[in-house]
């Protein structure tokens, strides 16, 4: 008997020493510019959206993204690093807005991906008034244009009613050319 409760001891003495890992963080380089702050991440640089500004960044992210970047100044500061573009992202905890700039400021592309936030109120009185029954437990949206014009927004919603689920595919560009008249 104690032969086992030592045998059966140093197994577990072995197995938990042997188990931890040891894990390093990223070095991080920070670029502050007159209004906020940047992580430089590779060839790009990453603005961490506090929650207090997550209200207005998943309202209207790239009048979130004018209002916060300074683009000129930060191009200043980089300015002997020599990029031929500039890949800025705006994160929170519900997604991220990607934006690239050229090597003069202005907008190329951005991109949009969010998860589990308010929808428009005219897409939800349309997704309640055609889904009655239905509760919505998830949704992601996203977003992709040129410049400041949006060219792609598709909205995936996930609906529930009792045991039966079902995803509704949105895409805003085929939505807003349809108009309902109402008195």
């Amino acid at each position: 008997m104690k032969t086992l409760f030592i045998s059966l001891l140093l197994i577990a003495v072995t197995a938990f020493g042997s188990a931890q890992e040891i894990k390093l963080d990223e070095a991080e380089v920070r670029l502050e510019t007159n209004k906020s702050k940047f992580v430089k991440s590779g060839d790009g640089f990453t603005y961490s959206v506090t929650e207090k500004q997550s209200g207005e960044f998943e309202k209207d992210p790239i009048a979130f993204m004018r209002s916060n970047l300074d683009i000129k100044a930060m191009l200043e500061e980089l300015a002997e690093e020599n990029f031929v573009s500039y890949q800025v992202t705006f994160r929170n905890s519900k997604g991220y807005l990607a934006a690239e700039f050229d090597k003069e400021g202005a907008l190329q592309r951005t991109s949009q991906k969010f998860k589990n936030i308010a929808l428009p109120s005219a897409l939800r009185s349309e997704l309640y008034s055609s889904n009655k029954g239905w509760t919505m437990i998830s949704n992601k949206y996203v977003a992709s244009g040129k410049g400041e014009f949006l060219d792609r927004e598709i909205y995936k919603i996930r609906l529930e009613n009792a045991n039966q689920k079902r995803t509704v595919k949105l895409d805003l560009s085929t939505i807003s050319r349809v108009s309902v008249a109402s008195n």
